[in-house]
């Protein structure tokens, strides 16, 4: 009978440990209801993990955050966490639901990055820092509310500060609810930042004020209106990143739009410092990158802007670790998009190697000098104008009266005589306005540069930009690129692969999203059936020398004269090098397509 009433007592005393832990967690969840973070996640449909209703589910949701918080605070201690933001009510499987059901797939194999691949993409290491969010041309942190709308968010804010910094740093704010109701993707559920900036470079955007938000609270997207008038923007192509180190290049000139991996627990309840681990390394959430630098104790990060609204994270921010290599942190090195306002300086080659300089307004071929503003141009896609760094002035194709001659003038976007083409398949540099007129080098005139007719072939007007980025096309439509190791041709539409081609020293590099970026194509068999493979670049290796010919369409080998690059068979699984075949049958006829100069 003592047993009994010590065992009753024992019952009742755990009954009331419980009623009153209970009570106090009711009492927290009340107070996060009233604080900023618990309104705002009222007010846009993040409370009670979007599913729940009933109390004894808010407070399982509540106690599993405050849980978390403090098994993620004693595990990564270079970072904070906090039951503090708006997504403290919601279980951690709702969080993923809503993070990962808003991401759109593409091809599986467009976003696969092997481990065994992934690790070798190098690290960051600069010691510099820059930060773009006090630069005056970044716009508030908005919210997206319960809306998948993340991508159009991100690819917006990269757009208001590129456009912000062409404008003599005058911020404008363009509006989320259009890109997301208008452009490409699939609405709340998902989309992408670099087919949303590309839409936005064709079309134009409407101010943030003439055409406002509505769907930060439903998850039915409203439909596209057109009653606003929408400024053009000053981009017109959209350029990538793979790896910290483009990252970091990116970011030295612009904010950027990074795909990044967000549903872990690590970034439902950060609240600060630096993410080190924890989180996924998948694409299903996008960022906008505005920098980087070190903390207090030398830990360098990157610095990105979310889209949840200033009671998550660092006031809307989050730091990543930098430096890791691989696909970085939370996957941050996997791929990032911005537009292209500040177009990149090149040389003009010939195809022996020498460069164009700049002299007095004229212009001779020559040996490169080194690093030389004469030597330095860069391409406005706008005014299709070509100009020099040395004297800030562009390429003039002018009438004499008797002949076409050619010098740098004042620019001038007025002037049809400044309008050029860079025919990158072609080699050369051919005129907008004056129909059949491309740059010319006359060797026996000490090498000065001149305008004659276009040829084809003509060895005088071979003329290409020290370096670009390029897709090579097949018969079928598939694409040049390669598994890790082995060259294979898989079909258009699948994982995205550019080789960075380098006119200069006639080596390709590949560019992708899987693999190191630093390995080039390299052909060492001189036979037919010989491997090509990607090997580290060497602009010295012999094996690595290649140059598309556009009179036949074939990849030649610069160093194996008389092979050229074959599929081998129609689905290219294996390429190969092979004699050269005239005429060039179906297996080594290319289309050498320019991602820098479309």
């Amino acid at each position: 009978m003592l047993r009994v009433v010590f065992l009753l007592a024992a019952l009742a005393t755990c009954c009331i440990a419980d009623t009153d832990d209970r009570a106090a967690l009711r009492a927290r969840v009340k107070a996060w209801k009233e604080s900023g973070p618990g309104q705002e996640a009222q007010a846009r449909g993040l409370a009670s993990g979007l599913e729940a209703t009933d109390i004894d589910a808010e407070l399982d949701a509540f106690q599993e955050t405050l849980d978390m918080v403090a098994t993620l605070n004693a595990q990564y201690p270079q970072a904070r966490f906090s039951e503090q933001n708006p997504f403290a009510l919601m279980t951690q499987a709702a969080f993923e639901k809503w993070v990962r059901g808003n991401k759109p797939a593409r091809n599986e194999t467009w976003s696969r990055t092997s481990t065994e691949d992934a690790t070798v993409l190098p690290a960051s290491t600069a010691t510099t820092s820059i930060d773009w969010s006090t630069s005056g041309c970044m716009a508030p942190v908005r919210n997206q509310g319960v809306c998948g709308s993340c991508f159009a968010y991100a690819a917006v804010a990269a757009a208001e500060s590129a456009y912000c910094l062409v404008n003599n740093r005058q911020l404008t704010l363009f509006s989320d609810q259009q890109a997301l109701s208008c452009g490409p993707g699939n609405g709340c559920y998902g989309g992408w930042s670099d087919l949303s900036l590309g839409w936005m470079a064709a079309n134009g955007m409407c101010t943030l004020d003439a055409y406002p938000n509505t769907n930060e609270w439903t998850m039915t997207t409203a439909a596209c209106e057109k009653n606003c008038a929408p400024t053009k923007m000053p981009f017109t192509t959209v350029a990538s990143t793979v790896g910290e180190v483009e990252l970091e290049q990116a970011l030295n000139l612009q904010p950027v739009a990074v795909d990044i991996g967000s549903s872990s627990p690590v970034f439902k309840n950060y609240a600060g410092g630096v993410i080190t681990g924890g989180c996924d390394t998948w694409f299903d959430h996008v960022l906008l990158g505005v920098g980087y630098g070190n903390d207090d104790a030398g830990l360098p990060y990157f610095k990105m802007k979310n889209s949840w609204g200033t009671w998550w994270g660092e006031n809307g921010y989050v730091r990543l670790q930098r430096g890791v290599g691989g696909v970085g942190t939370c996957g941050l090195a996997r791929h990032a998009a911005y537009p292209v306002v500040f177009t990149p300086q090149f040389n003009l080659v010939t195809s022996s190697g020498h460069v164009l300089s700049e002299y007095y307004s004229n212009l001779f071929a020559g040996p490169s000098r080194g690093p030389s503003p004469n030597e330095q141009w860069n391409y406005d896609s706008r005014t299709h104008h070509i100009k020099v760094n040395s004297n800030h002035e562009c390429l003039d194709a002018y009438y004499d009266g008797s002949a076409f001659k050619v010098h740098t003038y004042t620019c001038d976007a007025s002037n049809g005589n400044q309008r050029w083409r860079i025919d990158s398949a072609n080699h050369r540099i051919a005129h907008r306005t004056h129909p059949n007129l491309c740059l010319d080098v006359d060797p026996s005139q000490n090498n000065k540069v001149q305008v004659w007719a276009c040829g084809n072939p003509a060895p005088n007007q071979w003329l290409a930009v020290s370096e670009e980025r390029v897709k090579l096309y097949s018969f079928n439509n598939r694409f040049l690129s390669s598994n890790g190791e082995m060259i294979q041709f898989p079909p258009e539409g699948s994982y995205p692969y550019e080789w960075v081609v380098s006119n200069a020293d006639n080596t390709w590099r590949a560019r992708s999203n899987t693999g190191d970026p630093q390995r080039c194509l390299d052909a060492y068999q001189p036979w037919n059936g010989g491997v090509v493979h990607l090997y580290a670049c060497d602009a010295t290796n012999a094996n690595q020398k290649w140059r598309y010919d556009p009179s036949t369409k074939q990849l030649r080998h610069l160093t194996h004269l008389g092979f050229c690059l074959d599929m081998r068979t129609a689905d290219g699984s294996q390429a190969h090098l092979w004699r050269c075949n005239a005429p060039t049958n179906d297996l080594q006829r290319f289309t050498y397509a320019s991602q820098s100069f479309p």
